[in-house]
């Protein structure tokens, strides 16, 4: 599992953890907007694709050569994170069998913002990840206690 003296790998995954949020907020927040609309059909990002991919960018690169804290690397070795695909940024209808209204909205506010919710502190949690990494990263560099 990577961890906090793992900085050059996470950094980047919690970037697109939060880049995902940010997208995914604009995508939900377009819901709310549209609740009204008739005929609008609400979108979302397909968060369980992403977690997936996020998921085989650690692992396929433990599995090819696990790393500790006692092994540091090699100035030649690969420590690249592969970018998310951007087909995973596209917001698609969501048919999660909630109701349809007369006007062919199938809107559901308490669904919107419980996944706003969820979403902000997903991406509030990265983003304080990341600031901890970057404190700790330039206390080091500092050689600050």
């Amino acid at each position: 599992m990577l961890g906090l003296w793992d900085t050059h790998r996470t950094l980047p995954l919690l970037e697109q953890t939060a880049a995902f949020g940010e997208r995914r907020q604009q995508v939900l927040a377009g819901n709310l907007a549209n609740i009204d609309t008739p005929a609008y059909r609400t979108r979302d990002l397909p968060v369980k694709k992403f977690n997936e991919a996020l998921r085989e960018q650690i692992t396929g690169r433990s599995q090819s050569k696990p790393l500790s804290p006692s092994s540091p690397i090699s100035p030649g070795q690969t420590t690249t994170v592969k970018s998310i695909p951007r087909e995973l940024y596209q917001a698609h209808e969501i048919s999660d069998g909630s109701q349809s209204f007369q006007d062919g909205n199938n809107r559901s506010i308490e669904r919107e913002l419980t996944e706003m919710t969820k979403n902000v502190m997903l991406q509030q949690f990265s983003i304080e990840l990341m600031t901890a990494q970057t404190n700790l990263l330039h206390a080091v560099i500092s050689e600050r206690p």
